[in-house]
């Protein structure tokens, strides 16, 4: 794989970092969590709040990683199982891909016309219970349920990624599974650096509320660019 394609599936996994699901589902983990640890008193005070804060925060980002990664490795061997002549089965994929991109589109332009592409509800109101919870296991089942709903806000992207990438030799296809891993998290490791800061988190925050219908309509064009890219580089 020559390294432009590298970079590009590099590219997707930081621009699926930013999907409304994963990024605001971690402000309002740090929100919350933030809020609680307030009222702790303890000798230590801020410094042991931020210490806390970064320890449920990377439980969050790693529950988020592992499910993610199981989910990419799932559809990654279906893929690979349906491949036929010809690759079909990614060259659907990136049909897909772009299909999802147009219905975020509609969505964005006709937000009340039909069925929206976006998480069921009574998953996002489990990870909410979950999360409030405040210790580790309940953290990490909040930041699997997350993982799950981020498929409605981003697949696109992820589904033309594998696609691409599944005409790989299977070490080389779970090294780029990894890679892009990795990256879709590193966004969510920044912000939770940054909410450290009461006042960067207030400003990131902010920056979210009013920019996430934006983020979503750029995702939006990110999945319908990478899946008509898949096409012609799987062809």
């Amino acid at each position: 794989m020559d390294p432009l394609t590298i970079l590009l599936i590099a590219a997707a996994g930081v621009a699926d970092g930013f999907n409304p699901c994963s990024f605001a589902g971690l402000l309002v983990f740090a929100s919350v969590t933030t809020a609680t640890l307030c009222h702790e008193v303890s000798p230590q005070g801020a410094e042991f709040s931020r210490r806390k804060l970064i320890r449920y925060g990377s439980t969050w980002i790693v529950a988020l990683f592992v499910t993610y990664s199981a989910i990419g490795l799932g559809f990654l061997g279906s893929i690979r199982l349906l491949v036929a002549e010809g690759h079909w089965a990614g060259k659907a994929a990136a049909v897909a891909a772009v299909a999802m991109g147009l219905w975020m589109v509609r969505d964005y332009l006709f937000p009340k016309a039909g069925m929206r592409m976006e998480p069921p509800a009574h998953l996002k109101r489990l990870a909410g219970k979950y999360l409030r919870v405040l210790t580790v296991p309940g953290i990490f089942v909040a930041g699997f349920l997350v993982g799950l709903c981020t498929i409605p806000c981003s697949g696109g992207i992820y589904l033309s990624v594998l696609a691409m990438i599944s005409s790989q030799e299977s070490s080389v296809g779970i090294a780029l599974l990894s890679m892009y891993n990795l990256m879709f998290v590193l966004p969510l490791i920044v912000v939770l650096v940054a909410s450290t800061n009461r006042r960067t988190y207030l400003a990131v925050a902010r920056w979210h509320v009013r920019w996430r219908e934006h983020v979503k309509i750029v995702l939006a064009g990110v999945m319908i660019a990478l899946g008509f890219v898949t096409l012609v580089l799987i062809a």
